[in-house]
């Protein structure tokens, strides 16, 4: 006879199969605790959610380098015209050739069930202990952050996975079935996360938590409200998008006469600040001899793949130049040199110099320097000589430490070991798709209204006629429909606002709106070009000299120059290899398909 036995090590379960005719093989394990002996109380709970928010820890929970470059906001290398080819298949995703045996679809899916299982483990220990518990408005609180990540876990497999057809895991498993179950339909799977989510709404504090990154009412609400909004269902999506904006615990990072500058939104010392809703909690401080590698270590490697040779995401050329050519409203004094209104303007806007690296920002410290593009921090800018292909004309930058190290390398923990946060959802985010939802219903003054709060923050000009900011700040007097404001959402603000933040924010945004093979085809008709870039030296500068950068600065057809080089078509191959029906959803693994005999597509 067969008998299983399933045992539990941190948070993984494992299955034994045994095959025998002996019933002593049964017997219970004396050096092994099962749940029932170990979650007694809400101390032992609390032990288990702090392992189910741990899983958020792993890289592959969010894949954040292989989604930017699937997207249209990632170039995977710093080399040119085509990026190296290593050998952890990440490329593929920038290739959009990646198949279901691909390591960072397999990684991606078993994170997510592993926060799933350790979520499961919480939510029935809490069922078992009810009726003893004493505090039950502490059991209430616990129950609702564990059905939030349940629910969370759901959402992210939901969002990537075979068209949102996945396993349901609404209990641990206990018998042979519960190992091999077959995919629910994406119906169902969005009928049971958005439950979990519901309850987490209705039971979460709307105040900020004293332990930092632990789930809120808000964060609720918005992965409830972008659950809605991913099925175009927008009048259920509004009033989640609703009850966030009108929290006071929560406010734009930045905005003018405030005393905050936006341009350090992303900086360590302000992490958890006034517009962050959820993000992932690193500290290199803890726990600091775990390895690189190691799924849960409270340190990340985002800073290096934001800027490695052969391993990293860096800005494609149009993210570059749509940055650095956003409109400054001349009437914002921070768009001055120094903050001085009768100063020249700034080279190029606040959004960008907070977001991205460029080499014309000469008046953004970076790195212990006046300027990034004097820093002496692994960043390569241009090319090697007048006649060399370009490398990079933009690095992201929500995740380097330029504010800490004068490079990378100067992190006594090293360069892959960041303690920076991970940005999973912010207010001005959710600004951006309460006003898609304000379009689809018609009320475009509200849209418009929302989507140039975030706009006054950066100080950029405003869209439309003039409203809320009248006689203090510059409207650019269009008069907006609802397509061209939502392709001001679609190809302008949302991507430049949320770049490398969230869970495949940017694919899934596109694949919803119906142009992911249009946008790659209308990006490989669209050549840019490169200018030297001369200046002088912000360290140590010779009075008088400047200095060249070959091929640094990126710019569009209207302003190229008799030397200006082409760059090579980031988008040529994805336009190319991208096909409709099949590249939207990332396939069920190979892996966990050769496990399970019940699994169908």
């Amino acid at each position: 006879m067969k008998k299983y036995i399933y045992k539990c090590i941190s948070g993984f379960l494992i299955l034994g199969l045994l095959s025998s005719c002996n019933p002593d093989l049964t017997e219970n394990n004396p050096n092994y605790t099962d749940s029932s002996q170990f979650w007694k109380n809400l101390n032992d709970t609390n032990s288990g959610l702090t392992a189910a928010y741990a899983t958020l820890l792993s890289p592959y929970i969010f894949n954040l380098r292989e989604e930017m470059v699937r997207s249209d906001m990632g170039w995977y290398s710093n080399v040119r015209p085509v990026p190296f080819l290593t050998g952890d298949l990440a490329y593929t995703f920038w290739f959009q050739n990646y198949t279901n045996n691909n390591q960072f679809i397999d990684r991606h899916w078993a994170a997510c069930y592993r926060g799933i299982f350790r979520t499961n483990q919480v939510i029935e220990a809490l069922e078992r202990i009810k009726s003893t518990t004493t505090d039950m408005d502490k059991w209430t609180y616990q129950m609702a952050q564990a059905r939030f990540l349940r629910g969370l876990y759901h959402f992210y497999l939901h969002t990537s996975f075979n068209k949102g057809k996945i396993i349901i895991e609404d209990h641990t498993p206990v018998t042979p079935d519960d190992f091999f179950k077959s995919v629910s339909s994406s119906e169902d799977v969005l009928k049971f996360f958005r439950a979990d989510l519901q309850y987490a709404y209705e039971n979460l504090p709307a105040t900020k938590p004293a332990e930092k990154g632990r789930a809120t009412k808000a964060a609720a609400a918005t992965v409830l409200g972008t659950s809605y909004l991913y099925e175009g269902e927008h009048a259920l999506a509004e009033p989640y998008f609703a009850n966030v904006i009108s929290n006071t615990n929560y406010s734009l990072f930045g905005t003018a006469g405030s005393g905050k500058d936006p341009i350090t939104l992303f900086y360590t010392a302000n992490e958890f600040n006034s517009e962050s809703i959820f993000e992932v909690n690193f500290d290199g401080a803890f726990r600091p001899e775990l390895g690189n590698f190691d799924e849960e270590s409270t340190t990340n490697r985002l800073a290096f793949v934001s800027f490695s040779q052969n391993l990293c995401f860096t800005a494609p050329a149009w993210v570059a130049y749509s940055y650095k050519s956003e409109p400054m409203d001349a009437l914002d004094a921070r768009n001055h040199v120094g903050g001085v209104i009768t100063n020249p303007l700034r080279a190029v806007p606040l959004r960008a110099s907070a977001m991205v690296t460029l080499p014309e920002d000469l008046h953004t410290p970076a790195y212990g320097v006046p300027a990034v593009i004097d820093a002496s921090a692994g960043l390569t800018f241009g090319a090697v000589n007048a006649t060399a292909q370009p490398r990079v004309f933009a690095y992201y930058k929500k995740y380097l430490n330029v504010d800490l190290f004068t490079a990378e390398s100067a992190n006594p923990l090293g360069a892959q070991k960041s303690s920076k946060n991970f940005i999973v959802h912010r207010l001005s985010e959710v600004y951006l798709m309460q006003a898609e939802c304000l379009i689809k219903r018609g009320a475009i003054n509200e849209a418009l209204t929302l989507i140039n709060k975030v706009r006054a923050r950066w100080g950029l000009v405003l869209y439309g006629s003039p409203a809320e900011f009248a006689g203090t700040r510059t409207y650019d007097g269009v008069v907006y429909n609802a397509t061209t404001l939502m392709n001001k959402i679609m190809y302008v603000d949302k991507p430049l606002e949320t770049s490398a933040e969230g869970h495949a924010t940017r694919f899934t945004d596109l694949r919803r709106w119906g142009i992911l093979k249009s946008n790659f085809v209308a990006l490989s008709a669209t050549t840019y070009y490169t200018n030297d870039f001369k200046y002088a030296k912000t360290v140590n500068p010779n009075i008088g000299t400047q200095v060249t950068r070959f091929k640094t600065s990126v710019v569009n057809e209207a302003n190229k120059v008799s030397t200006s080089l082409p760059i090579p078509n980031e988008f040529t191959i994805p336009a190319q290899n991208f096909v409709e029906g099949t590249h939207e959803y990332l396939p069920l693994p190979s892996n966990e398909v050769g496990r399970n005999p019940n699994l169908s597509k």
